[in-house]
This record gives C-alpha cells, sequence and structure tokens, in this order.
C-alpha cells in the first residue's frame, strides 16, 4: 500500500476530512515533491492539501517540474505573498468548503484565519497522531533512501574535517561542505552545515568570518537531501593540524545499545537523547512510540564539550549505524 493510501484510510478512521500540510516532511510522505530552495526561516503555509473524499493531493508550487510525472497540473496553486489570493487558491480545492474536520501540522494567527475562511464550518485538530501512526512503519524504500542520503552526508562532513584547521572559518567550511555535496550529485542540503565552537554556551551560532583556533573544540554538523530523503550526522573535533576527532560522548555507547526492538523514544529522551525519525525530514515521534525493527532513527546526544548524532537503522537485535564520515 502506497504512503498515500495509508493516509487516507487513517484519514477515514479518524473522521478527518482534509489534512493541510506545511511540514515538509509530512508533505513529501504523501506525494513525491522536489524542494526548490532552502534559505532562511520558514513559517508555516498550506503547501499541501489532501482531500479524503477525492483521494486528491493539492500542491503549494508554480510548475509542475516539482512534482512527479503524471501529477495533475490543476491540482497545483500558485505561490503568492497575497493572503487574499492564497485564500482564493484554498477555497477553490474541491472538498474544503464543506469539509467538517480538518487536521492541521502547524499553525499561525494569520493562517487560522486564512484556514477558517477557506473551511468555516471546519473543526481543526492535530495531524501529529496520524502522521507519527505512518512513520511508525518500517519501510524498504525508505530504508535504501536513507542510506543513500547518509552516504552523502558522510561525505561532506568528511570534507569539513579535512578542511578543519586553525583560522578557517565556518563560512568557508560550508562552501567545502557544498561542493562536496555537489560532487555526489547533491546541490541542496537537509540544512546549512553548521561548524560551531563547543563550550558552556547553549547557541551554535557563530559569525561566519570569525576564525577557528587551534585546540578549540568544535562540533561539525552535515546534512543532505538525497532523491528526496534526508540523513545528517555530527561530531566533535579539536582544531589542529591535522584536526583530531573526539571519542563520542560518555554515555553515548549505552544510549546506542538502547535502542533495540521495544524501547519506547520517551525512555531514551529520558537518558537525555535527542530521538527523532529520518526519512523524508525531521520526522517528529511521541515518546510513546516503541522502536521496531526496520525504523531509521536519528539519535543525538551532548555530554560537556562532546557532541555525537547518527543514523541508526532498527534491526531485531543490535543497531545498525549507517552514518560514517
Amino acid at each position: 500500500m502506497s504512503r498515500l493510501a495509508a493516509c487516507i484510510d487513517l484519514m477515514a478512521r479518524d473522521a478527518l476530512d482534509v489534512l493541510v500540510l506545511g511540514r515538509e516532511a509530512n508533505a513529501r510522505t504523501v506525494t513525491e515533491v522536489s524542494r526548490l530552495w532552502l534559505a532562511g526561516t520558514r513559517p508555516f503555509s498550506p503547501g499541501c492539501v489532501v482531500v479524503r473524499r477525492t483521494a486528491a493531493v493539492h500542491v503549494l508550487a508554480n510548475t509542475d517540474a516539482v512534482v512527479e510525472s503524471g501529477f495533475p497540473v490543476e491540482r497545483l496553486y500558485g505561490i503568492t505573498w497575497n493572503p487574499e489570493k492564497l485564500l482564493a487558491a484554498l477555497g477553490a480545492i474541491d472538498g474544503l468548503q464543506d469539509a467538517r474536520r480538518v487536521a492541521v501540522d502547524g499553525m499561525t494567527p494569520m493562517m487560522s484565519a486564512l484556514l477558517a475562511g477557506a473551511m468555516p464550518a471546519a473543526e481543526v485538530v492535530d495531524a501529529g497522531p496520524l502522521f507519527a501512526e505512518l512513520w511508525s512503519v518500517p519501510d524498504p524504500e525508505k530504508r535504501a533512501g536513507v542510506e543513500g542520503a547518509a552516504t552523502v552526508a558522510g561525505c561532506g562532513l568528511g570534507a569539513m574535517v579535512t578542511a578543519l584547521r586553525p583560522d578557517v572559518t565556518p563560512r568557508e567550511l560550508r562552501g567545502v561542505c557544498a561542493a562536496a555535496f555537489a560532487s555526489q550529485g547533491v546541490t541542496t542540503p537537509a540544512f546549512e552545515a553548521v561548524a560551531a565552537p563547543l563550550d558552556d554556551s547553549s547557541s551554535t551560532w557563530l559569525p561566519p568570518e570569525r576564525a577557528f583556533v587551534d585546540g578549540e573544540p568544535v562540533g561539525l554538523r552535515a546534512g543532505a537531501l538525497h532523491d528526496g530523503w534526508e540523513a545528517s550526522l555530527a561530531r566533535t573535533y579539536v582544531v589542529g593540524s591535522p584536526s583530531i576527532e573526539q571519542p563520542a560522548p560518555a554515555g553515548w555507547d549505552e544510549l546506542v545499545a538502547a535502542c533495540v526492538a521495544g524501547a519506547s523514544v520517551g525512555d531514551l529522551r529520558r537518558r537525555g537523547a535527542v530521538v527523532h525519525g529520518a526519512g523524508r525530514g525531521v520526522e517528529p515521534w511521541p515518546d510513546s512510540l516503541v522502536v521496531a525493527p526496520g525504523l531509521m532513527m536519528a539519535l543525538e546526544y551532548r555530554n560537556g564539550a562532546r557532541l555525537r548524532q547518527d543514523i541508526l537503522r532498527i534491526t531485531d537485535r543490535h543497531p545498525v549505524v549507517i552514518t560514517t564520515p
């Protein structure tokens, strides 16, 4: 069964007439759509609409170049900064005006008002539980896709490590990562590569021209979007000539060993881990989700000045780490 078909079945079970999606990972779960650009923040906007009655997906796009071949062009609605035009485009989608129960994956005050205008009779609920259930099902296609993205992400981080020397800047390292991605045929990162000192500050931001100094502990993070699948990793290094990778944070090995079938996400988070699904993007998992063989998990942990993040494939025995610089 396709993800869209499974989604429609869950909508029927939960008496949902419409999904209005702003998170990229959610939109990419129900339809193949390419990312055109990545820059700055991305506030909520109704980028994808799923209508249960027609089993139709509608996408916010000005061109059919971003959707799979054969996607009906009449289901594309144009990108606009004008709220009235966006409201008109949403209102024209068959099935919205008479929707009674609508699930959304985000909201801003302005979008709340717009959606109320497009769906005046609708009760609005959270789409999170539906997608958490979709993502909890092992998917062989996802495994292959995430593993391919992990190879590209590791290539980018490895290139950053090679270039990490005293006096290099974060801007230069980001360029090195982008060039490494391009050498693998990937021109869109999952996010802008991060190179930042690891100190007591909670911030990972660093002026892009502030040069690293000899002996400074630095966290490097890279993520790639490859054929619609995403993977990322992070490591800690001490700047030098060459820079030296630091051991994983204390407690990391025990944390990885705990990522076995039957473990709950909540238990892992109580150990201090950052946990989410890996696939079409950052796939938020609820604390209640029980890890199952075949799932792809992003696991991150920091202890003091040491940071580590990897993508794990859960098996019926020990987890397999698929990310390598």
